[in-house]
């Protein structure tokens, strides 16, 4: 009986790594509907997305308040990075240790060659409102 439920217990856990689980849908779904709204310059929508405050890179202070975001919206999604191509073919990559972290990854967008690689993060946690945008950075700096 105990080789049993140990083989139950397995097939579970296989199972439900393989079919995915549901934060991965959510993120997933989460996601369509932010790039969307990224590409489509919906400001409103971004924010409405998004957790206060908002980490910001090294030499940039945290975003308090709707202002500050709106203020700081072009440096964050189409000043170094463009956001809004990117996006458009860029994966989360999830954090395999806290799946409740995600990250998109842009390049330099006046880097032609990409030989600068994709310094520009987007960072997403699950929130208790369900997946929001909490943080900009540029880990070359």
């Amino acid at each position: 009986m105990r080789k049993l439920s140990i083989i139950f217990v397995l097939l579970v856990l296989f199972g439900s790594a393989v079919a995915g689980s549901p934060a991965d849908a959510s993120m997933n779904a989460f996601w369509d509907k932010f790039k969307a709204a990224v590409i489509k310059g919906d400001k409103e929508a971004v924010f409405a997305m998004s957790a206060l405050p908002v980490e910001m890179e090294y030499v940039m202070p945290r975003i308090r308040t709707k202002a500050q975001f709106m203020k700081y919206y072009k440096h964050i999604f189409a000043g170094e990075a463009n956001a809004a191509k990117c996006f458009k073919t860029a994966k989360p990559d999830v954090d395999t240790t806290n799946r409740k972290v995600f990250i998109v990854a842009c390049g330099i967008a006046e880097d032609k060659t990409g030989g600068a690689g994709e310094p520009l993060q987007y960072m997403f946690k699950l929130t208790r409102a369900g997946w929001r945008f909490v943080g900009y950075d540029n880990v070359n700096e």
